[in-house]
């Protein structure tokens, strides 16, 4: 079972106009879960572009996203 704590934690950032980043989720698993941006350090031609990260456990709470499945 999901936690709701993506849900509460958008309450308190919408009185900043702000939420949670939840990408759109392809396949058979559409679990909301929170993405984690990352910034490219180096530019340029050739350089390795930025890859997003997305939580197996809940950051606020801790609780596994998906039970049972492996990390």
């Amino acid at each position: 079972m999901a936690c709701d704590c993506i849900e509460m934690v958008n309450e308190k950032l919408a009185e900043n106009n702000t939420r949670i980043m939840l990408p759109i989720m392809f396949g058979a698993d559409q679990t909301k879960r929170p993405m984690l941006v990352t910034e490219q350090i180096e530019t340029g031609r050739g350089k390795q572009k930025t890859i997003g990260m997305f939580a197996t456990f809940c950051p606020f709470c801790g609780t596994r996203y998906t039970p049972g499945a492996t990390p």
